[in-house]
C-alpha cells in the first residue's frame, strides 16, 4: 500500500503543466499582489525554463537554483577569505560542480557570473570565467566548457541573462 495519499495520475507536462502553472501564478497574484512566490523542488526541466517564463511579471525565486546558488557563492568566496588571499583572486579558482541538476548549475552559473563580474563585466571575462568550471553529472562523467555539451543545453540557454541581476 503506498505511503503518499495524493492523486494516484501520472504527472501533466508541456503545453498541459505549463496551463496549470500559469493559471497558478495569475491566481494566487491576484489574491495577493505583493506575494513572493518560492518554487521548491521542481523538476530539473522545469526550474530554469519556469524562471525564464515569469521573470519579468511575477516576484518569485526557485530555491533549488538560486537559493542554493547563494548558499553555495558565499561559501565559495569564504573560503578564498579563509585562505588569505584577495577577493580578486577568486576568479582565478578552479572549480567542480558536483551535479548537473538545476541546483548544481544553478550554483555554476552564479560563479560564473560573479567571476565574470569581477573580471570586468564583459564578454571576454564570461569566456574567461566559463574555463573554470567543471562539472560532473549524477554518473560520475566530467564536463569541460558545460556550455558545448548537449546535457546542458535546455539548462544554460532558459539561464537568466548576465545582466539582468
Amino acid at each position: 500500500m503506498p505511503t503518499d495519499l495524493g492523486l494516484q495520475e501520472h504527472r501533466l507536462d508541456g503545453e498541459e503543466y505549463l496551463e496549470v502553472i500559469d493559471e497558478f501564478m495569475e491566481a494566487v497574484y491576484t489574491r495577493w499582489p505583493h506575494v513572493i512566490v518560492q518554487f521548491e523542488d521542481f523538476q530539473s526541466k522545469w526550474a530554469f525554463k519556469l524562471l525564464q517564463r515569469y521573470r519579468n511579471n511575477y516576484r518569485m525565486f526557485n530555491d533549488d537554483v538560486q537559493g542554493t546558488a547563494g548558499v553555495a557563492l558565499a561559501g565559495l568566496l569564504g573560503a578564498v577569505r579563509a585562505q588569505g588571499r584577495p577577493m580578486i583572486d577568486f576568479p582565478k579558482m578552479k572549480i567542480v560542480v558536483a551535479g548537473a541538476g538545476s541546483a548544481g548549475i544553478g550554483v555554476l552559473n552564479a560563479a560564473r557570473k560573479t567571476m565574470a563580474r569581477m573580471l570586468g563585466n564583459t564578454e571576454i571575462a564570461f569566456e574567461s570565467a566559463r574555463s573554470q568550471f567543471w562539472v560532473v553529472d549524477a554518473k560520475g562523467h566530467m564536463y569541460e566548457q558545460v556550455r558545448r555539451q548537449n546535457l546542458f543545453k535546455n539548462k544554460l540557454s532558459a539561464e537568466i541573462p548576465r545582466d539582468s541581476i
